[in-house]
């Protein structure tokens, strides 16, 4: 669990952009131009006063203003999911800008989403996904389950671009994005309620209960998911659940537990060759594949704190997965049937130190506070430790080929500090040191793996000065890693090379860590009408990048890459009952070195783009109309191969009565045929991902 303020949620709207070339003078010019301009206007006489809505945010480990964040940030709040009517919480990240959505489920919204040029084309994650503080990801392969809480359960959805591995390590290098559940605001029961339809069999329902009494409360949820989905088979079906229980001692100390459960079965249909896609672009390329996941995870939470000036936290933790899946790799289909338990801790501290200049009320012996703190300060620890089993069967006969089982040991500091320099100008310093041991690995009928120890150093320094009554604008540097997943290291499937006359293996287990380099510069401006525009620019270096190699069939550290990127994001209300989105992104995302130095790496896209038009006569409804697009991909690192560009509109309107309110959506509403990702295939052929045509869904939603 994690405890919240949310002092004033703004309307927040996600947002992308457009762009152009030239990053390594843009960035200091844009950083110059918006401080001056914003200057300029500052200096200007105004006798109205400008109240900014205040948006809090809890992804950085405590509560920061959105605005006041040194890097590119957005919040989705609950009053934007239900207008767009989005269902799934990657159909609504895949409206703001840097993220690439694609790998659509049966019901047509996105299966993986990639920020800033990061893919690892939806083996792996590199965004760290929280579920109110918690750590959402498997354990072999980092990977995103987007079913963990459907979005009409989230208070919030908060993004912070950039590496996290200043705070949270490994996994972390394009950014941080926590779902956050609707937190006990009085006494009472409160019950809420929702349910959806739609095309291709979709059907999903949630119901939450909470109850606080005195010093307890609690809350239980259930949720689930069903599509028959618009390829064969494409079916898929998730039931989630949970609780949360809370204790409070007095106004200093108190505990929580968090129980999270998810179970999803998908069939995986496969990609489609061009020809394929001409005969009948909703048939299967495979009979057997699929993958069901059985997940637990546990939370608790001991805190010690004395009002907002000091809190110490400590966070036990235990996640248990089971997967059973069947994979076709080079025509062959295997049964691959895996285990994980995965047990931690977090202690944390935090301090904030106020100016000279408060006031002591002796007779309730409380300090009341004036401002923002001069100084906060916070450091934490964290050990954790991951045992995985897998095994491999003939899918035919049921035979076991092999079996293995690894380790995963992490051990991890940070530190941190918040300075206010003057009244206008803030630095933010972090690093965090951490040591991950992967191994001894056994597998049945080879040699054993010994263990070694994979470190790094992550640090992350920034500038930010507000400028006039509305503007922020700010620098920053930080650096990040990826350590190899327990997939890539240790992967035991066997396959059989004839030119050799052996078994070789796709895993590496002498794979070193990925690790990045990046500079961001920006601003954001928001209105007291609710009005707010941002704008980033980031440069990031990566070596030691991790990539199959065609050459030896396995993983390998191929190289270094370059991430340039810049976002605009703009929310802006026209009069009383308008409102217009709009956002891009340019993010040319190219290899360094060798034969394809200066190309665009493969299965990024080039730029992104949205808008939107909303009509909102009222606060009991609203009709919005957007269109999307994405540009510039290829299927390969040499970009011989092209994927077309695709634009698709999409129409949602909502009604609330009282407590009761009704969406319906129309995705792709030109019923547009396009594929949204592809590659090419063991032998040369191009293959790809067909996205769903026109799909509609009605919700209705209670609370």
């Amino acid at each position: 669990m994690t405890d919240f303020d949310v002092r004033r949620i703004a309307r927040v709207r996600s947002p992308r952009m457009r762009v152009t070339p030239g990053m390594a003078t843009t960035l200091p010019m844009v950083f110059m131009v918006i401080t001056v301009a914003a200057t300029a206007r500052a200096a200007a006489p105004d006798s109205i006063a400008v109240t900014v809505p205040i948006v809090e945010v809890s992804a950085l480990r405590g509560r920061d203003a959105l605005r006041s964040i040194p890097a590119a940030a957005f919040v989705i709040d609950h009053a934007t999911l239900e207008r767009s009517g989005s269902g799934r919480v990657s159909s609504a990240l895949a409206r703001l800008p840097g993220f690439h959505s694609y790998r659509q489920t049966g019901s047509g919204e996105p299966s993986v989403i990639d920020p800033r040029g990061f893919t690892a084309n939806g083996e792996s994650s590199y965004l760290k996904l929280l579920v109110n503080g918690q750590d959402a990801r498997d354990v072999e392969n980092g990977n995103v389950d987007w079913d963990w809480l459907p979005a009409d359960d989230i208070e919030r959805i908060e993004v912070i671009g950039g590496s996290g591995a200043w705070l949270y390590g490994d996994g972390s290098e394009g950014g941080i994005v926590n779902l956050v559940r609707p937190g006990l605001l009085r006494d009472g029961v409160r019950t809420a309620w929702a349910a959806r339809a739609g095309s291709h069999g979709l059907a999903t329902g949630n119901l939450a209960l909470a109850r606080r009494s005195g010093a307890g409360d609690a809350a239980v949820r259930g949720s689930l998911r069903r599509a028959d989905g618009f390829r064969d088979r494409s079916e898929e079906a998730a039931y989630g659940g949970g609780a949360e229980f809370g204790w409070r001692w007095n106004d200093r100390r108190r505990a929580g537990l968090d129980v999270a459960v998810l179970d999803v079965r998908r069939e995986d249909p496969g990609s489609l060759t061009r020809d394929q896609l001409l005969e009948d672009r909703t048939q299967s390329e495979t009979e057997t594949d699929y993958a069901h996941t059985r997940r637990i995870n546990v939370g608790g939470q001991f805190v010690h704190q004395r009002e907002d000036i000091e809190e110490l936290r400590l966070a036990p933790y235990l996640r248990h997965e089971e997967t059973d899946q069947v994979r076709t790799i080079f025509f062959v289909p295997e049964a691959h049937p895996t285990s994980a338990l995965t047990t931690g801790a977090e202690l944390t501290w935090r301090r904030s130190y106020w100016p000279s200049h408060r006031v002591r009320d002796e007779s309730i012996r409380v300090l009341r506070l004036r401002g923002n703190p001069t100084i906060t300060l916070d450091a934490g620890l964290n050990a954790e430790r991951s045992t995985f089993k897998s095994r491999y069967e003939n899918y035919a006969t049921g035979d076991l080929e092999t079996r293995t089982e690894a380790d995963r040991t992490t051990g991890a500091a940070h530190v941190g500090a918040r300075i206010a320099l003057d009244d206008r100008t803030t630095a933010r310093l972090g690093l965090r040191a951490d040591a991950i041991r992967v191994g001894p690995v056994e597998r049945q009928g080879f040699p054993e793996i010994e263990s070694r120890t994979l470190s790094a150093v992550s640090p992350f320094v920034a500038l930010s000065r507000t400028v006039g009554r509305t503007a922020t604008v700010y620098a920053n540097f930080s650096t990040g890693f990826r350590v190899p997943t327990l997939n890539q290291l240790f992967d035991a499937r066997p396959i059989y090379n004839p030119f050799i006359d052996d078994v070789i293996f796709i895993s590496n287990a002498g794979l070193s860590p990925q690790r990045s380099q990046g500079f961001e510069a920006g601003a954001r401006c928001d209105r007291a009408d609710g009005s707010w525009a941002s704008l980033s620019a980031y440069i990031v270096r990566v070596r030691d990048e991790i990539d199959f190699d065609l050459a030896t069939f396995s993983y390998a550290n191929l190289g270094r890459s370059r991430h340039d990127g810049l976002q605009i994001a703009v929310w802006q209300t026209l009069g009383r009952q308008f409102g217009l989105t709009a956002n891009g992104a340019w993010m040319p995302t190219t290899i360094v070195g060798g034969d394809n130095d200066g190309n665009q790496i493969n299965a990024v896209p080039e730029g992104t783009a949205y808008g939107a038009l909303v009509w909102m006569p009222e606060a009991r409804g609203s009709i919005e109309a957007g269109v999307r697009y994405t540009g510039r991909q290829f299927l390969d690192k040499a970009n011989e191969h092209a994927l077309a560009d695709f634009a698709t509109a999409e129409v949602s309107a909502s009604v609330r009565i009282a407590h009761l309110r009704s969406t319906a959506r129309v995705a792709n509403l030109l019923d547009r045929e396009f594929e949204d990702s592809g590659f090419l295939g063991a032998l040369g052929e191009e293959r790809f991902l067909p996205a769903a045509g026109r799909t509609f869904s009605i919700a209705f939603s209670f609370n």
